[in-house]
Formats: structure tokens, sequence, C-alpha cells
């Protein structure tokens, strides 16, 4: 059964906080896979039975947004690491000494080994985006569990390194799913800004959005895949610095997952 993306964006605010989804909340998990798709522009996502519930030993939050006190945002980037656009991110990052966290997908890891080696040299956080990109709601438990783990393996080998934040790609994900997220100890991020930059809007309509729509805390979702959201990078960055924001890594901003059990 699947509920309309247009339904959902009439009765959703504007943001909704974080929150911790457990046993018999199915009302929160309805409302917050809504404002995913319409954060995202997935044009369906699946209805949540009443009656359904998550494992009491799988409750995890899906954060939005962080504290919504000082001057701390969170800019992520998703897709990559693309060769020819992470670069120019990576150098105007570095120009002005602040941080990001790219949620990488775990093929491009391994066709990219040194440029995602750049990004964790360099300060910035990586996170799992899934190894291929799929929508998670689609498949099977074992071939989600496979997306999420063949990534983690191949940051461990290339990077010597763990992902503790996860972000499913289109903000898609089956509540039946949060626990092979919850044990293997990573939290689950989405957005409160989104300038759609996947879509090639235009440099101008990128900055804009981003600069209008961020206050202290926002998550800002962002795509290492093209030359239009390179070129609009740094004038975001100065933007935000100019209105006194800081960029820090998700870690930075938001501290370790909580309500996650490593397994």
């Amino acid at each position: 059964m699947f509920v309309s993306r247009g339904k959902f964006l009439k009765s959703l605010g504007k943001s909704i906080p974080g929150m911790i989804l457990g046993g018999g909340v199915a009302t929160a998990a309805r409302t917050l896979l809504g404002k995913m798709a319409a954060a995202s522009g997935v044009m369906e996502i699946p209805a949540v039975a009443a009656n359904q519930e998550i494992a009491k030993d799988a409750k995890i939050e899906f954060i939005m947004s962080g504290p919504p006190d000082g001057n701390r945002v969170a800019l992520t980037f998703d897709d990559g690491p693309t060769p020819g656009v992470t670069e120019i991110i990576l150098d105007e990052l570095r120009r002005r000494k602040l941080h990001a966290t790219f949620f990488m997908i775990g093929q491009r890891v391994a066709a990219a080994p040194d440029l995602a080696r750049r990004v964790l040299a360099e300060g910035h956080e990586v996170g799992n985006h899934t190894y291929t990109h799929p929508k998670l709601t689609t498949l099977a438990d074992s071939q989600a569990a496979a997306e999420i783990q063949k990534t983690q393996d191949i940051l461990a080998e290339v990077l010597n390194y763990r992902a503790v934040w996860f972000r499913p790609p289109n903000g898609a994900l089956r509540q039946n799913q949060v626990g092979m997220l919850a044990s293997r100890g990573l939290g689950i991020v989405l957005w409160s800004v989104n300038p759609q930059d996947w879509s090639q809007p235009g440099e101008p309509k990128i900055v804009g959005t981003v600069l209008a729509e961020t206050k202290p805390g926002s998550i800002i979702v962002c795509h290492d895949l093209h030359q239009q959201t390179a070129n609009s990078v740094g004038p975001i960055l100065d933007g935000l610095l100019e209105r006194g924001f800081s960029s820090a890594t998700l870690s930075v901003l938001l501290g370790s997952p909580r309500g996650v059990t490593n397994g």
C-alpha cells in the first residue's frame, strides 16, 4: 500500500524534530516517513500498518537537524566520491578551514579510493550511503543488509574507518529495516535543508535556497555529483560565514548516535 506525496505535503509542517522510534509508535513513523518523502522528492512512500511495531531492541533516532542554539550547521554531500567534483568541494572547504560530512556510495569508494582517502585525511567525516544507491524499500531484507554491510566493509578496507552515520538513498527506509542499522552501530541522518542540487537547477538557485533556509542546527544535503554543486560550494560557505555560521561534521554537531546498540 502506498500513500501519495501530495497528501503528505498538505498535512505536514515545515519540519519535524528527530525522534526515537520504538514499539507501538506507528503514527510517529508514518509522519516521519512522509516528511522523508517530501524532503527528498520521492513520489511515493510505503504506508506503515497501524499495528506494525519496531522491535524494542532496535530503537534508533531519525535525525533531521541538530541543536537549535549556537552557530553550527552541518553541510553534507551524498553520492560521491566523484573525481573532478569532490576535489573542488574539498578545496573550497580547505580554504575556509571548514569541515563537512560525505555520505559515500561503496562502489564509488572502490572506484576512487585515493579521493575517498583525501576526504578523510582532510578532517571530514564519511558516512554510509549504501553500496549501489538502491531504493531500500524495494529490496528484500537480506539485500538491504548486504548494501549496508558491504559499504561498511569497503570503508574499513580502503580507509581503515568505520562509519557511524547512515543516510538512506532518497530518504526511503522501511520501518522493519531499522534494526539492521542499529545492530551495526549506525545512526540515521536525514536533512532539514535541501536545494535539490541533484536536479541541477542552476547555481544561483542552489546557493539561494541553502542560504535562505539555513538556521542554527540545520543539516544541509547536497550531492558531490555535478559541476553546478561544486561551483556553488564556495558561495554557500562564504554566505554561511557572513551569517555567522560554521560548518561542522555531523559527529561534532550531533555527538555520537544515540539509541544504537553495537553488534
